[in-house]
């Protein structure tokens, strides 16, 4: 049943697509969707290695004395756009990122080109989906999407920030370097792996907050007075206190905080940092990045057993009749033959394609097998049997 499930949907995703591909424009946008993708990668990695070349700080020296500008000839037009938003006179020497004069115009190029590859990966994908999009999860739909699902956002991100880059003089462009992990299936399976428990992950980021907040309201009330603020600890209020907690407890430490404890030097403090940093140690280090490694690792297990699973029904188990190979080839079967000639998937998915698409006069076992396909009943499917068992056992008898 689900096979006919599965196979109902592929028809109506046949059907669907070759009415778009009988338009040139869309089948030659559809067809080329692999293009684009790449397009979107490669013309981002281009406009970042550009702006390796280009972005560099370089300082201007204004001397007054001899009313002599050393500038370098070809970033006089940037101290000409410094001095109208300026007052020279109170700045004798000043710094900025001025790029060559061929920037802006090469960033334009190729952001007009990366926009145009962003909106035709956007388009076949609409397409080529639009109608598995739901507004609800149809739990007898293989095949649907949820209008919310995440590569949905994704483009409109792609769009949007391909459309500021322009604006940023490239600087939104690296973001669109993530989009490796669509292009290699490995990265897309460790994405997949890191965040199956995404849910259970989250749920750890209130309980480390509320932690923190327990320390920060310690150390407020108690010892405000030996942070340092010279080196970015502040405690002067108990917001401030709480995103320096926070701050020191996402850094690597020998096991506590590792504050300055100015002012907290002498013995009868020791006992006190002793307790604080062996409590952070056990709740942050060995429980909290345990927990968490252990739901990572436990999704990279979960999606390697269903990718085991799957990969042993498709090479140890028929789909149309249920036989096992061990089964096939202890009658003198060859696996590889039942799959590719008696029970070929696609071979009945293309006649399921024929029935439902071919109005005409059918043969009183074809209309029966469109009527039962349609109900996704799987009573007309060989279930349990082949045709060459079958003449073994016609043969024997």
């Amino acid at each position: 049943k689900d096979f006919l499930i599965w196979s109902s949907e592929v028809v109506d995703d046949v059907v669907h697509q070759r009415y778009f591909m009988s338009i040139p424009f869309l089948s030659w946008v559809m067809k080329h969707d692999v293009w684009w993708d790449w397009l979107v990668f490669i013309i981002a990695l281009m406009i970042q290695l550009w702006l390796l070349k280009e972005w560099e700080d370089v300082e201007w020296v204004i001397n007054k004395a001899t009313d002599e500008d050393v500038i370098p000839p070809h970033m006089l037009k940037c101290a000409e756009d410094w001095n109208a938003t300026h007052d020279m006179s109170t700045h004798q020497q000043f710094t900025g990122v001025c790029p060559s004069e061929g920037f802006r115009f090469t960033i334009i190029c190729l952001g007009t080109v990366h926009l145009a590859a962003c909106l035709f990966l956007g388009l076949s994908y609409f397409l080529a989906n639009y109608h598995r999009i739901s507004l609800k999860f149809n739990p007898n739909k293989r095949m649907s999407i949820k209008w919310h699902s995440f590569y949905h956002f994704y483009l409109i991100a792609l769009f949007v920030c391909s459309c500021l880059g322009i604006w940023s003089d490239g600087m939104l462009y690296c973001f669109h370097l993530f989009h490796i992990a669509t292009l290699f299936d490995l990265l897309g399976r460790v994405i997949r792996g890191a965040t199956t428990h995404a849910d259970q992950l989250l749920v750890c980021v209130p309980f480390a907050v509320i932690i923190a907040y327990i320390y920060a309201i310690v150390y407020f009330k108690f010892y405000r007075d030996m942070f340092d603020n010279g080196k970015m600890e502040y405690c002067d209020a108990l917001g401030r206190c709480l995103i320096t907690v926070l701050k020191n407890s996402m850094r690597p430490s020998s096991g506590g905080h590792n504050y300055s404890w100015k002012g907290r030097q002498s013995f009868n403090d020791l006992w006190m940092r002793l307790v604080i940093d062996a409590s952070f140690w056990i709740l942050f280090t060995i429980i909290g990045l345990n927990v968490v490694t252990s739901l990572i690792l436990d999704g990279f297990r979960q999606l390697k057993a269903e990718r085991e699973k799957a990969l042993k029904d498709m090479t140890t188990l028929c789909t149309i009749c249920g036989l096992s190979k061990d089964h096939l080839t202890s009658n003198g079967i060859a696996w590889s033959t039942h799959v590719e000639r008696e029970h070929n998937i696609w071979s009945y998915i293309t006649f399921f394609y024929y029935l439902q698409e071919h109005s005409g006069r059918f043969s009183a076992v074809e209309n029966e097998v469109l009527h039962k396909f349609k109900k996704a009943d799987p009573s007309f499917l060989p279930s349990g049997r082949c045709i060459s068992i079958d003449t073994k056992v016609e043969g024997k008898e």
